[in-house]
Order: C-alpha cells, then sequence, then structure tokens
C-alpha cells in the first residue's frame, strides 16, 4: 500500500518552499536542508537531491498544505467554498456533462461546485497538465477509480479546518492508499 502525508499548517511568514521542506525532512527523518525545492513555471516542486520524493502543494483560505510520498506522483488541492453568482455557467462550460448536471441539480449547489472543481484540480496536478482545455473531458463524479487522461486514478476526500469554516480536500493518487494527515506547527518549523 502507498504512503502519502498530508502535511498542513495556517499559513503565516514562512515560505511555501520552507515549509516544504520542512515537510520533507519530517517525513523521511532527513535534515531540511537535504530537501532544495525547483520550482518550474506551471509544474510541481520537486527536491533536486531527492527526485523519488514527489510533492504536491496547495493554499487556500490561510492553509498551506503538502502531500509527499515515495510511490509516484500525487496531486493534492484544497478550496475554500465558493459562492459564485457565475458557478452554473462556469460548471457547464469547464466541467464534464455529469459534472455539471451534479452542480445544477444539488440541493447545495456551492458545496457540489467546490467539491467537484477541489477534486478536478487535485486530479490535473496528478497528471501534470494543470487546468487546460481538457479539464471537462473527464468525470470525478463516478466512483474510484476515476479515468483521468485515460488512466486510472483514485481520490480521497478530506477537510481542513480555516478560520473561515472547513476547506475542501482533496488527494489524487494512482493506487489505493490511505493518506496519514500531519498537522504542522510554526513553532516547529522555525527551530
Amino acid at each position: 500500500m502507498k504512503e502519502i502525508a498530508v502535511f498542513w499548517l495556517r499559513q503565516g511568514t514562512l515560505s511555501s518552499d520552507h515549509l516544504l521542506r520542512s515537510a520533507a525532512s519530517r517525513f523521511t527523518g532527513l535534515d531540511r536542508a537535504e530537501f532544495e525545492t525547483v520550482r518550474e513555471f506551471g509544474k510541481k516542486p520537486y527536491f533536486l537531491r531527492h527526485p523519488e520524493l514527489s510533492a504536491s502543494v496547495s493554499h487556500s483560505g490561510g492553509i498551506w498544505a503538502a502531500a509527499l510520498t515515495p510511490d509516484g506522483p500525487v496531486g493534492l488541492d484544497i478550496q475554500l467554498p465558493v459562492r459564485s453568482p457565475r458557478r452554473d455557467a462556469i460548471a457547464r462550460r469547464y466541467f464534464h456533462p455529469k459534472e455539471a448536471a451534479a452542480v445544477l441539480s444539488s440541493p447545495d449547489p456551492d458545496a457540489a461546485f467546490s467539491r467537484i472543481w477541489c477534486r478536478k484540480e487535485a486530479a490535473a496536478k496528478l497528471s501534470g497538465r494543470g487546468i487546460d482545455g481538457a479539464f471537462g473531458t473527464f468525470d470525478v463524479t463516478s466512483p474510484d477509480p476515476v479515468t483521468v487522461f485515460g488512466e486510472p486514478l483514485y481520490l480521497a476526500d478530506f477537510s481542513l479546518p480555516a478560520d473561515s469554516g472547513p476547506l475542501y480536500a482533496c488527494l489524487a493518487f494512482q493506487k489505493p492508499c490511505s493518506p496519514r494527515m500531519v498537522p504542522l506547527t510554526v513553532e516547529s518549523e522555525l527551530s
């Protein structure tokens, strides 16, 4: 079974790279200095000296989160609930028809939209394609595994606490797993 840890923290003054290095250090037991991060435009961060460790980072609502695993690609998204007058138009234009129907028929369309968006973004991050013109070609409302860009993947929904209420969160991975949640504290990351 895959090993995936999700680290999260209320975001403050520490940089995302600092937090990612701290999370990688806690995950592996190695010194934080081992984890120089590289960021290329439009791609997930990776570790220069540890390319075997896959990472995905997201932040929303004052919360920073990262998923780490040595077992292949991973995608993570966290999302404040969306309340937008354009919600239905966005769902019709960018979602798969089954997803748009789920939003439009839901008793809580804001929650349905936010959950689906979060699932789609996590899946897109895992694939490495991000949000592009193909965002509406796959459906994340079906049971696992879902097929995204021709590949089967699994989605795990959870929530994280934020000052404005719970955040939707989703983790995408290629084989079944039970993610481990690891809260970080500012004090532990400054030491």
